[in-house]
């Protein structure tokens, strides 16, 4: 199941002068300008942008250039066989 919040202004910003209005105001609260074309480009800035959507690559990558992991250390060398007693 997919789950995408609706796409909702909680508050409205005035480009005149940045204050914070509701969103049922018509006016900016502080300096009375229309808000109209603040909710404009606000819908505008969180559109996904149009074009072709990126390719995925399914290639691990960015491991590339990582530092591999040590070997296992070498097996000692086996013992030579006894050396017969000196007489």
């Amino acid at each position: 199941m997919c789950y995408r919040p609706a796409n909702t202004v909680t508050i409205v910003k005035c480009l005149e002068c940045g204050a914070f209005n509701k969103p049922t105001n018509e006016t900016c609260q502080k300096c009375g300008a229309d808000l109209n074309e603040s909710r404009k480009a606000a819908d505008e800035a969180a559109a996904p942008s149009p074009g072709a959507p990126k390719e995925i690559s399914l290639k691990p990558q960015g491991l590339d250039g990582a530092p591999k992991a040590p070997g296992a250390p070498a097996a000692p060398k086996a013992p030579g066989a006894p050396k017969p007693p000196a007489n």
